[in-house]
């Protein structure tokens, strides 16, 4: 969005996306400027986010709020979003690995970063993205309806846009659950391999960043799969 350099002070301006239409209204003064964005939700009344875009997110601003009125749920209150920090990492595709855990911070947010693009998420609903470079896509999201799956998502966008292009596709996959009782699952028979009456699960997900998933009978199977899938995006794919 650069007509936004071109606003004056105080002077509003209306950014269309497809659902529905976002009023912002420039305020500070030379070196000191920054422009506020008010993000509607569904019903059109209620506010589901409040942005604020320094002269640097200027360039992502239409992609960051199309996001955002994207995601908005139909109604906003004014509580703290329904989803919690570390279930927003655990749901968000633009993720390396949870080998680690997450982590959370003594404010209770937690970040996660991918080369290029690092992410925080607040209990109270401040979202922020920063690029290597210091670019900051941030947001503060209303009300309870902002459930996990909605967080994740625009946090996806924001890494997205800031990340590095690589980024876009970085594979992953699970570690197997092993063994468990046929009963913990509702299983009523046994299986071929057993360890004391239990049965094993070599199942692994493999996942990337773009979204792509798949499900694969073994972790060696997995991570053929994942390598099969980057070779296809970077067209190496064999004729």
């Amino acid at each position: 969005m650069p007509g936004l350099l071109l606003l004056a002070p105080r002077e509003t301006t209306t950014f269309e996306t497809p659902h529905g239409p976002v009023r912002l209204r420039k305020y500070g003064g030379p070196d000191r400027e920054f422009v506020r964005a008010a993000v509607r939700a569904g019903n059109g009344v209620d506010r589901a986010a409040l942005v604020t875009l320094r002269p640097a997110a200027y360039p992502y601003a239409g992609a960051w709020l199309a996001a955002l009125a994207e995601q908005a749920p139909g109604a906003a209150d004014h509580r703290n979003p329904g989803a919690a920090p570390a279930s927003v990492r655990l749901v968000a595709r633009m993720t390396r690995t949870h080998a680690n855990g997450v982590p959370r911070q003594s404010d209770g947010s937690v970040g996660w970063s991918v080369p290029g693009a690092s992410a925080r998420v607040w209990p109270d609903g401040r979202l922020r993205v920063t690029s290597g470079a210091g670019v900051e896509l941030s947001a503060r999201l209303e009300g309870e309806q902002w459930d996990t799956w909605r967080v994740a998502a625009v946090a996806d966008a924001a890494l997205s846009l800031l990340c590095d292009p690589g980024a876009a596709h970085l594979t992953r996959t699970s570690e197997p659950s092993g063994w468990f009782r046929p009963l913990d699952r509702g299983y009523s028979g046994g299986g071929r391999e057993r360890n004391g009456g239990q049965m094993y699960d070599g199942a692994s997900v493999a996942a990337c960043t773009c979204g792509w998933r798949v499900t694969v009978p073994s972790r060696m199977g997995a991570r053929e799969a994942a390598a099969s899938h980057l070779r296809e995006v970077r067209g190496d794919v064999p004729r």
